[in-house]
């Protein structure tokens, strides 16, 4: 080997050095921060922390009896004879209120039966003579009224506003005869 290739096998490897060892150096701080990176990942801990999963299970567990409670109203808001009177054709005041009394509501005349329409705890029912309804049975049909038995008394329902009617009618025709 001659005194040329020496010279350029030993410029080589000296650049060669200098970049590895400038590698070396610049990739150490590198290193530095990788190592660390991999201490806190391995500290790591995944999900909530303790005091937030305690904050979390009380709030859980509250409302778990919040939802127990049954709140009721005494008196419906939304119930429109709340608000509104309603009345015959007198303009008497009609109160639906006691939802357990019995009410005749209409009288269907069918060819061969009758039919009641009645209204009894908040239950419409359509009844024929022979149906049992609120503890008695259903003895007449009329156009005017309702029959029931209970027990050894008989009690008459008329159907409602119905008799206030007949009488205005009766007053108007009696006012356009003279």
């Amino acid at each position: 080997m001659n005194n040329r290739n020496k010279t350029i096998w030993t410029i080589l490897v000296l650049l060669s050095v200098i970049s590895i060892g400038a590698a070396g150096i610049k990739l150490y701080p590198i290193n530095n921060k990788w190592d660390a990176a991999n201490k806190r990942a391995d500290n790591l801990q995944f999900g909530a922390d303790e005091e937030l999963e305690g904050v979390i299970d009380f709030l859980e567990q509250r409302l778990k009896e919040r939802n127990a409670f049954d709140f009721t109203l005494e008196k419906e808001p939304l119930r429109l004879t709340n608000v509104l009177y309603l009345t015959d054709a007198r303009g008497r005041m009609l109160r639906y209120r006691n939802t357990n009394k019995l009410r005749v509501t209409h009288i269907i005349d069918g060819t061969s039966t009758q039919y009641a329409g009645i209204q009894y705890r908040g239950q419409n029912y359509t009844v024929i003579v022979g149906d049992s309804v609120a503890g008695g049975e259903v003895v007449w049909i009329d156009v005017d009224e309702v029959v029931i038995v209970k027990g050894a008394s008989e009690y008459h329902y008329p159907v409602a506003g119905l008799a206030e009617e007949e009488n205005v009618t009766m007053e108007n025709n009696s006012r356009n005869e003279f």
